[in-house]
This record gives C-alpha cells, sequence and structure tokens, in this order.
C-alpha cells in the first residue's frame, strides 16, 4: 500500500466501502503509514499485511489463501497480478464465491503479470476496468463471457472552481505524477525541458512519485542535458497533498507508452491543467488535442520534435493556453467518482 493511482484510489472509498459492508484490505506488502493516517482507527483495522519476498510465494501462498477462505467473503475483488494468483486459487477452493478481477491496464508488463492476470480473467465472475479502454482491451483480447464493467477512478468530485496556477509565461511550471517507471519515459519529459529553455523561455519540471526502478537513469538523462536547476524530484505526496500540489503549477506531463486510466492527466484536467500527453489508453476518451490537452506524438524523433512546437504554440499564447485549460476544467466538471462507482459495482456482483 504505497502511493500509485491503484492504491490511492482504493484508499478514498474505504470510508464508504467499511460502512457499507464487512470490509477486509488484504495487502500484499507493507502498508505505508502516511498514505492510512486520515482513516479512522476503524478504517485501518480492515488492512491485513502480507509482506512476503516473492521467492516465499511457494511456501506461503495457501497460508494467505487460508486466510481468503476463513474470512468467506461473498465479493472477493483482485487488484494487480499477486492478488490474481491468490483469487484464482481461492476460487478453485471455494467456486461459490464471487470472484472479480480488477484490470488496469491495456498491456503486461512481465510474464508472471501476463500469466496471472489472463487466468484471473478466466476464471472471474465478473471484471472490472479502470476504462473504457481497458474494457475494450479485455473483451478483444480474451472475450470474456462474464459481465465487464468500467469503475471511474475520479477519486475526488470536480473543485468548483479552477485550482491551476494562473498561467503567466515568464515562468512555466510542468509537473510530472507518477511511479518513476520506463513505460513513463520521463526522459522525453526532461527533453521537453531542454528544448523550451534552449527556445528561451523559463520552465522548471518537478517529479513527483516514487522509484520504480528508472530513478538513476532519469537522474544521469538529466545532467546530460545539464538541467539540474530545471528539474527537480519532490518524493511522493498523499492524495490529499496532491490536490494542494495541482495549483502550484501550469502544465502536468506524461509521455507515456502505454496507460490504462491515466489517473494523473485526469485529476490534473479536473482542476485545470494543460497536459502534455501520449494518447494512450483512455486519454483519447476524456481530452481532444488542442482543445482539452496537447496530444504529444513519441512515435519518432520527427513527430515528437513536432508536438514540442506544437507545446510552445500553447506557451507563446497565453490566450490559447486559459482556453484549453478552461475547457480541460469543464469537460471534466460532472464525473462521478470511484467510490460510487465501486460500491455500485459490488452492489451488481451481489445482485
Amino acid at each position: 500500500m504505497q502511493i500509485g493511482g491503484v492504491e490511492v484510489a482504493l484508499l478514498s472509498a474505504i470510508p464508504d466501502l467499511n460502512r457499507r459492508f464487512e470490509l477486509k484490505v488484504m495487502v500484499l506488502g507493507r502498508v505505508d503509514a502516511n498514505m492510512t493516517r486520515h482513516l479512522t482507527a476503524e478504517e485501518k483495522a480492515c488492512f491485513a499485511e502480507f509482506d512476503y519476498k516473492l521467492s516465499l510465494y511457494p511456501l506461503v501462498v495457501f497460508k494467505m489463501v487460508r486466510f481468503i477462505l476463513n474470512f468467506a467473503p461473498d465479493v472477493m475483488i483482485c487488484s494487480l497480478w499477486r492478488a490474481s494468483l491468490l483469487g484464482v486459487i481461492a476460487k478453485k477452493l471455494s467456486p461459490k464465491l464471487r470472484f472479480v478481477s480488477f484490470i488496469h491496464n491495456t498491456a503486461f508488463f512481465h510474464r508472471l503479470d501476463r500469466f496471472f492476470s489472463q487466468t484471473a480473467i478466466r476464471n472471474a465472475d465478473t471484471i472490472f476496468t479502470d476504462s473504457g479502454a481497458t474494457a475494450t482491451f479485455v473483451s478483444q483480447q480474451f472475450g470474456p463471457s462474464v459481465p465487464v464493467r468500467v469503475i471511474s477512478f475520479f477519486t475526488n468530485p470536480s473543485p468548483e472552481f479552477k485550482t491551476s496556477l494562473p498561467f503567466d509565461n515568464r515562468d512555466i511550471r510542468f509537473m510530472f505524477l507518477g511511479r518513476i517507471n520506463a513505460v513513463k519515459n520521463l526522459p522525453l519529459a526532461v527533453d521537453t525541458i531542454r528544448y523550451l529553455a534552449d527556445k528561451g523561455h523559463n520552465v522548471s519540471l518537478d517529479i513527483f512519485g516514487r522509484d520504480d526502478g528508472m530513478l538513476g537513469a532519469v537522474k544521469e538523462h538529466i545532467r546530460s542535458k545539464s538541467l539540474e536547476n530545471r528539474v527537480k524530484f519532490k518524493g511522493e505526496i498523499t492524495g490529499n497533498q496532491k490536490l494542494d500540489m495541482f495549483g502550484k503549477y501550469h502544465f502536468l506531463i506524461q509521455l507515456s507508452t502505454n496507460e490504462g486510466m491515466a489517473m494523473s492527466v485526469a485529476e490534473a484536467m479536473q482542476n485545470g491543467l494543460v497536459c502534455f500527453v501520449t494518447p494512450v489508453g483512455e486519454i483519447p476518451n476524456y481530452a481532444t488535442d488542442m482543445h482539452t490537452a496537447i496530444f504529444a506524438d513519441i512515435s519518432t524523433p520527427e513527430t515528437f520534435g513536432n508536438s514540442l512546437k506544437k507545446l510552445e504554440s500553447v506557451i507563446v499564447d497565453p490566450d490559447l493556453y486559459n482556453r484549453i485549460s478552461s475547457e480541460s476544467f469543464a469537460g471534466l466538471k460532472s464525473v462521478g467518482t470511484y467510490s460510487e462507482s465501486l460500491v455500485g459495482g459490488i452492489d451488481e456482483v451481489l445482485q
């Protein structure tokens, strides 16, 4: 239970889930106390930690499955591949258990992820997905015979007014919010800052998130581009801190190779930031190029260069920036929340 889109979304729903159901949250790892400090003692008591290295799973997997079967849930929702492993075994041992596989992306990141996620999809009674794009991926790739339901990943209702920093192109502030992972292509975000600085713009980038294997490589890329004074690592932030951070920036940058919902992008748009993003996963379903966001094509150096020129055209035109910002905010003003959507999905499974 560390900072990530899936984890932050789940935590936003814990109060409602705990009020509605007898709830257990099985964490395959440790619970970061900073993530749960806003919860009541009763809500924190829902969490059960099983912090084992993957190499120990052959020895402890049935201990963890026994925990599930002893609790005897009516509905078991398994998110991410290690949970899928346990869910499939529990479903085989207790066929009446209603098993929901929650899929969060339009690609698998390694062989274990692919194998256990696919096995969960084949054995599930219902499939939840984090976006229409992920639902389409699951339906086209696997053709499941069970319902596939999209769960909203907006953890908060939209604010009444835009919270993004008023635009001033004399001091342009970018943020990145997410795991520092190869799929996020952070070196391209660094290259974006280099390009804009070389064009004479006073621009900076703050990176929020935890290392997921790429921190060293990104730091080296920053050094190679001589951007130590413009690109800073700010560490992890909680969901509540994130809402405050949106008010300190003009742009969010995310140049991912693939995504599911792309929660940080959607939430930034909710708050009026202009997002410079690759149109992958669900993003094209809630954003439109040069209308509510700026789409980047990273397929070749030439296409990315054209995307950088498009970004600069927004920076030099405050009216265009403000129009995109306002349309972004207005377009997501009435979205439903993750908590409401998840509770509704569980009620459907129980019918």
